[in-house]
């Protein structure tokens, strides 16, 4: 699980001071992103295949939408709630902003997972 600011990192790909994780313009964000209010485009309803969208700078895939991201991180100091991260299938492109965190328990895992990360030596 990625700490909140290694998600960030990540997420922008090498963009810099850009919204979202391909850019900062919205119109584009069915080629990158499963989510909600794609005018029936969905093919899928949920969650889709790794891959099934363009990945960032990095190689990426889905750091924007299918699943909001786990970070390692508490949303605040009293420990109750996690930051999660990069919206999911069910969200609308709003909360596909780098920028954007939302408060929930770990236990909300319907929409939610998690980034396996591996070091290279």
């Amino acid at each position: 699980m990625l700490a909140e600011n290694e998600w960030v990192f990540t997420a922008r790909g090498g963009l810099i001071e850009k919204k979202y994780v391909w850019g900062n313009d919205e119109s584009v964000a069915r080629d990158y992103a499963n989510y909600t209010g794609i005018d029936g485009k969905d093919k899928w309803g949920y969650c889709t295949l790794v891959g099934s969208f363009k990945p960032n700078g990095y190689g990426l895939y889905d750091m924007s939408g299918n699943s909001w991201e786990l970070c390692q991180n508490w949303y605040d100091s009293s420990q109750r709630y996690h930051v999660f991260r990069g919206g999911s299938w069910g969200s609308s492109a709003y909360y596909f902003s780098v920028d954007r965190r939302i408060i929930a328990h770990r236990n909300d895992a319907e929409l939610s997972g998690f980034r396996c990360v591996a070091g290279l030596k």
